[in-house]
């Protein structure tokens, strides 16, 4: 169990080094002198998000534009997210997945 904990962990970083360096698919912006990255994945229950050279992957559904925020968790870099940054990403994946997608992307709730 703990292996394929390990692989998946392994594929999930894959998967964000290849979307980090993607040109082409990824929403790409700026602000100020940082630079954002976003693409909706996995038949749109994943969330690709880039904050200059880090990334990320959280879950959301983007049938109904909602995002799950306890599962902004970790960089890939391996930094762990505090609970500050996490509501700062929150807002950031917000504000550029209503330019991307032209959806409000609401936060789920349980």
């Amino acid at each position: 169990m703990i292996k394929d904990a390990i692989q998946m962990n392994k594929s999930e970083q894959a998967q964000i080094k290849e979307l980090k360096a993607n040109i082409d698919g990824v929403h790409r912006f700026t602000d100020g002198t940082d630079k954002y990255g976003m693409l909706i994945i996995a038949r749109g229950e994943l969330l690709f998000f880039q904050e200059n050279d880090k990334g990320l992957l959280c879950e959301i559904s983007a049938r109904y534009s909602l995002i799950n925020p306890k599962t902004i968790k970790q960089w890939d870099n391996g930094d762990k997210i505090s609970e500050e940054e996490k509501d700062q990403i929150l807002a950031k994946i917000i504000h550029f997945y209503k330019i991307a997608y032209k959806n409000d992307l609401t936060v789920y709730k349980e």
